[in-house]
């Protein structure tokens, strides 16, 4: 009996001693001050910009490190300065790739940092002809700020008949590198694309997010633990009462649910969720991309009670490197939907066992979520 307990005592021991990661800095740029604190934002402290409990110190040896102990064998990070527009980006200013840690790497991880965005020279936009900003001059009674839309029309815009619209989240990384704070989506090269070769043809009404408000508004319900969320709802309303009405009201749309449609990713996953469900008059369709189920068990229940008197297509989509349960999440909303009575036309669930969590991974599943999600 002892020997077992001394051999259990070992293997806790030995997958601690696994699960203890210690990331250390080699270099940084030189515009970096010694006044600067260097956080590590990852899947597994839910992409906290500025977590005091990752936060890079000086070693022994002089140079910044972090110990990370977790239980996941796998996790994606990046390392910022406090704030998405202070992450670490190649020498040239663009945006990078999730860094991927695997427990192959072993306990002792070596990072040099090329560059942070806003350290950088500003890149020139790249975007279609058919990206411009919508004026100004909308009001949003439901927030505390005016949100700042971008908008893609098709190349066939001045033919003057109607089109689909498509409303998105985290309008700075849709169109353009240079707005954005973790990448671009490309959405307007892939809807140029798609127009070229299967004549579809939409609008894109982008929505910036708040920045600090963005976890606020992207959930409708409290995260205690992080004291973040719960003005959803008011972010929902806002939507569909006043910039659906006023874009129907402005551009040449098709303004019926079959033609209208969310798409979001991360927090924006799960206010696209909520968005549909709460409103499936008003949107027939539903791109849902690695959504953060986990920030509440909430969204579970709103799912159950879903109705198929009126149908619905959703396009989920979450990537096997994720981490934080993602995928089973997916998986648990995924079969939610399949008891609430939709079938393989008017559900998809993907799972890319090579997908990371950014906008490389959703930019490559846009083009396949619009086909399904359309029928193209």
């Amino acid at each position: 009996m002892k020997g077992f307990i001394v051999a259990t005592t070992f293997l806790l021991v030995s997958k601690l001693a696994l699960s203890q990661v210690c990331i250390e800095i080699e270099s940084l740029p030189s515009k970096t001050t010694a006044k600067d604190t260097i956080f590590f934002a990852s899947s597994i402290n839910k992409w906290n910009p500025s977590d005091k409990s990752f936060m890079f110190t000086l070693n022994s040896k002089g140079k910044l490190s972090l110990t990370i102990n977790s239980s996941a064998d796998s996790f994606e990070y990046k390392l910022c300065r406090g704030n998405w527009n202070k992450v670490e980006v190649d020498s040239l200013g663009r945006a990078i790739k999730n860094r991927f840690y695997s427990a192959k790497l072993g306990n002792n991880v070596k990072v040099k940092v090329l560059g942070w965005k806003d350290l950088s020279p500003k890149l020139k936009p790249i975007v279609s002809k058919g990206v411009s900003y919508m004026p100004n001059n909308l009001d949003a009674p439901q927030l505390t700020r005016i949100p700042i839309i971008r908008m893609y029309f098709p190349p066939d815009y001045s033919s003057g008949r109607r089109f689909p619209v498509i409303y998105m989240h985290d309008g700075q990384n849709l169109f353009d590198e240079t707005t954005s704070f973790s990448g671009e989506w490309h959405v307007d090269e892939i809807l140029d694309s798609l127009y070229k070769f299967h004549h579809f043809s939409c609008i894109v009404v982008g929505i910036y997010n708040g920045g600090t408000k963005r976890m606020d508004e992207y959930s409708p319900w409290k995260n205690d633990s992080l004291g973040l969320g719960g003005d959803g709802d008011k972010y929902t309303k806002f939507i569909v009462k006043t910039l659906k009405p006023f874009i129907d009201s402005h551009y040449r749309t098709l303004t019926d649910r079959e033609n209208t449609a969310v798409i979001g990713s991360s927090m924006g996953g799960l206010i696209s969720l909520y968005i549909a469900l709460e409103y499936p008059d008003v949107f027939g369709k539903a791109g849902i991309f690695s959504p953060s189920l986990w920030f509440s068990p909430k969204s579970f229940e709103l799912i159950q009670k879903h109705k198929t008197n009126k149908l619905q297509k959703f396009y989920l989509l979450a990537g096997a490197k994720e981490g934080y349960k993602t995928v089973p999440d997916l998986q648990k909303a995924d079969s939610l939907l399949k008891k609430s009575g939709l079938d393989q036309d008017y559900l998809r669930c993907k799972i890319s066992k090579d997908g990371e969590h950014n906008e490389w991974f959703w930019s490559n599943e846009f083009g396949d979520a619009i086909r399904f999600l359309f029928n193209l």
